[in-house]
């Protein structure tokens, strides 16, 4: 009899603490991914990184995971794309000569077609700052339906910087955040210099930005871009964890993942 309490005790602990027995963190459903998947990556990844979400620059996935696939309308040129889930991404840096290339009128001409595929979406994603992106501001000013704002960033392993801009923009635009593209480097950086910020500086970096956005109610999902090489990759080029890679997956837990397809807000 008296070791009941505690055989109590510790079916209560397995049931509130299921991690510290199991040895798998509560995902966090903020934190995703970028996943080149016609580059041959898929499940396994996206099981190793332990994300709740991720996106291909695409609108379908052929992959059978558990973490939520979010689909996106690259351009214009794609808006006869099948879209499934609640969520839909708008265009993929429309201000970029090598990504959609797009006017603000093509945008917008288009736009109405991106908003009939799901009932939250997200605003097109900038190359440059969106605080000074004329072309932004241009969209923004007709008014069309933005669920939340999409931002890319790579300006180095400065948590400090990194979360200043983030204020900066959410102050402007009065609008929810998905960071969808972030890391100190991107590919052609990365290429370049691939040991320009060391190892331990981007796991600072990983560390210090993830906890901010976890606290930070305003951002309501965010995702790493890989970089290929350098230290700002997730994998090696056999598919494996990079130690970054291995950052990532073991960045914070936040609270349970809500059920697939639905988001904050909803």
């Amino acid at each position: 009899m008296t070791k009941a309490p505690h055989l109590l005790a510790a079916l209560l602990s397995l049931c509130l603490f299921p991690s510290a027995f199991c040895g798998s963190p509560i995902l966090s459903p903020k934190k995703g991914v970028g996943l080149a998947e016609r580059h041959g990556l898929g499940a396994a990844q996206l099981e190793a990184l332990g994300v709740a979400w991720y996106y291909n620059w695409g609108s379908e996935t052929k992959l059978q995971t558990a973490a939520e696939f979010v689909p996106m309308i690259f351009s214009v040129r794609r808006l006869d794309n099948p879209v499934t889930g609640a969520i839909v991404l708008g265009y993929n840096e429309p201000d970029h000569p090598k990504q959609a290339r797009m006017t603000v009128a093509e945008a917008l001409d288009g736009w109405p077609r991106v908003v009939a595929k799901a009932p939250r979406v997200g605003s097109p994603a900038m190359a440059g700052n969106p605080v000074r992106s004329e072309w932004l501001e241009q969209f923004l000013a007709a008014s069309p339906k933005v669920d939340f704002l999409t931002v890319h960033w790579y300006k180095g392993a400065d948590a400090k910087r990194f979360i200043r801009d983030m204020e900066e923009i959410h102050a402007k635009f009065g609008l929810p955040i998905w960071v969808t593209e972030y890391a100190p480097q991107g590919v052609t950086s990365a290429r370049e210099e691939p040991d320009k910020y060391s190892q331990a500086d981007v796991e600072r970096f990983i560390a210090e930005t993830t906890q901010w956005m976890e606290q930070t109610p305003w951002i309501e999902r965010y995702a790493w871009h890989c970089s290929k090489t350098g230290t700002s990759a997730l994998f090696d080029p056999s598919g494996s964890l990079t130690k970054t890679g291995q950052a990532w997956a073991n960045t914070p837990a936040g609270e349970r993942a809500p059920e697939k397809g639905k988001e904050e807000g909803n």
